[in-house]
């Protein structure tokens, strides 16, 4: 179990007894900065986390759609009916050529970090930058 608080402000952290440990930056937090959600995911407050989850739901439901029309054989993208030609490194989905970009994606396993040729959908291509700060 966690320990103390670690939000508040710069100078004057909460040190209230925490209540979780959040999954996006892994600070522990009390009551007062964070929320236990569905499916047990434990969140802080802060700004940067709070903007994870948020996405995270809309990702869940562009991804669903994507798989939805690229399984009937076309392009993932919304309003693209050309066929699919390969899939996107992270949400799964097929789409065409030209919703699909090729780009260098850095890996964590552990303390090692390398880099490796991924395809990324037009959408999860813009979703690496907030996913990327922590």
């Amino acid at each position: 179990m966690p320990g103390i608080c670690q939000l508040g402000t710069f100078l004057t952290r909460c040190h209230a007894p925490a209540i979780g440990s959040c999954v996006y930056c892994g600070r522990d937090f009390c009551g007062k900065h964070g929320q236990h959600l569905d499916e047990n995911q434990q969140v802080c407050a802060r700004r940067l986390c709070q903007e994870k989850v948020v996405d995270l739901r809309e990702h869940m439901v562009y991804r669903e759609a994507a798989r939805t029309r690229s399984s009937r054989g076309i392009c993932g993208a919304p309003g693209c009916g050309t066929p699919r030609s390969g899939q996107c490194s992270k949400c799964g989905a097929l789409f065409c050529d030209r919703h699909l970009h090729q780009r260098d994606d850095l890996v964590h396993r552990g303390l090692i970090s390398f880099s490796r040729p991924a395809s990324f959908c037009d959408h999860c291509l813009a979703r690496r930058k907030l996913w990327s700060r922590v």
